[in-house]
């Protein structure tokens, strides 16, 4: 018998985990942090802590949240006292689904894995086209608007990175002042600077985020929540300990946060990087690729197991998904190579899979024989 905890399936695995893969793992694109991170900044500064602060480990933190509060509210260009801070954008899904689990909450998928398990309660807006796209999940999100209490939603989107402009969402945020959308912008900064919708003018508006993954240090577990929204903000606090951050946590996140010369070289580096993994991906997929602007992309794929397994033979992991779960779709994610040896390895590997010819009948397009490799189709 096998024991699923020592082995689960590769596709309930999270991005980063290579303990179950048996092999050894050259390059490792299943995790969608920031490769080229933490910034330098953040690693002296635990250096600092650990030769020169280490008997600040003894009494409990008090009060210096507000130090990662109050760059993060500089980041963002908002109000300090419209946020909250605590383990990451997870802890914030966590209390805001215990305390909407009796209230009328949609979810637009495919969606983050903890955010639909946690909000598993919640009535689902799965695409229903081929493929999911900005427009269609607009379309979808106006619908879930119009008729639900509280709508949650990733931009960019986890696991396809599709982005909806900023304007769009706070144009149905203010044409239905009676739901209040749940925005979780995890990867935000991966998209551009200043698009982020926290400390815009509107009461019925949440915003999740952290420091995580765009500064490459999802070793530390810190994020805020931002709302006008005095009841619900406060609905969240009581539920937050007195000290809602490690010393440590606000030490190494706060150094990267202001780091901000760090985040305006390496993201648009990360973009570029990006695009040419779509490149390559799309000689190999075509339109099975999703094309967006951030540091990963989704490859739609009837049988995501087989294609990670191929990939994996030659030292690449990357992360898989299995359709047959309630609000998942099938196929993989692919973080974006570092360097220009990582994508030769990511391109030989691509180019070995086997499956249909890669003559191509149009641009970018494969030929497309049956294959276990063939793109899925979206129901």
């Amino acid at each position: 018998m096998t024991d699923q905890l020592s082995n689960p399936p590769r596709d309930t695995r999270q991005g980063g985990d290579l303990t179950h893969t048996g092999r050894r793992i050259t390059l490792d694109l299943s995790v969608c942090s920031n490769r080229l991170g933490p910034p330098q900044s953040a690693v002296q500064a635990l250096v600092d802590f650990a030769t020169h602060r280490h008997r600040e480990l003894g009494p409990p933190p008090y009060g210096a949240h507000e130090i990662y509060l109050a760059a993060y509210a500089a980041h963002l260009g908002a109000e300090q006292p419209q946020l909250l801070c605590g383990r990451g954008v997870t802890e914030f899904l966590l209390l805001l689904a215990r305390h909407l689990h009796s209230e009328d909450v949609a979810l637009l998928t495919p969606e983050y894995t903890e955010t639909m398990r946690r909000f598993g309660f919640a009535t689902f807006y799965p695409p229903t086209e081929r493929h999911d796209s900005p427009a269609h999940r607009l379309e979808r999100l106006h619908q879930a608007m119009a008729h639900h209490r509280y709508v949650v939603l990733s931009n960019p989107n986890n696991p396809l990175g599709l982005y909806t402009d900023s304007t769009d969402l706070l144009e149905a945020v203010h044409r239905y002042p009676q739901c209040t959308l749940v925005v979780d912008e995890e990867y935000i900064d991966f998209q551009g600077p200043g698009l982020s919708l926290a400390g815009a003018d509107a009461d019925n508006l949440v915003v999740l985020a952290s420091t995580g993954k765009t500064y490459g240090i999802t070793g530390t577990r810190a994020g805020i929540m931002w709302t006008r929204n005095a009841a619900l903000h406060r609905a969240v606090q009581l539920h937050l300990p007195a000290w809602p951050l490690s010393l440590l946590d606000i030490t190494v996140a706060t150094a990267a946060l202001v780091d901000q010369p760090w985040a305006r070289r390496t993201l648009p580096r990360i973009r570029r990087d990006a695009q040419q993994l779509e490149q390559i991906l799309t000689e190999r997929f075509g339109s099975a690729v999703v094309p967006s602007g951030i540091h990963y992309r989704f490859v739609h794929l009837q049988e995501p197991e087989t294609a990670a397994e191929r990939l994996e033979a030659h030292g690449i992991a990357v992360r898989t998904f299995d359709g047959a779960i309630r609000g998942r779709i099938a196929g993989i994610r692919v973080m974006a190579p570092a360097s220009g040896n990582e994508f030769d390895l990511l391109r030989k590997a691509v180019l070995r899979l086997p499956g249909p010819s890669r003559r191509r009948t149009g641009a970018g397009v494969p030929y497309r024989g049956k294959s276990v490799l063939e793109p899925a189709p979206v129901h």
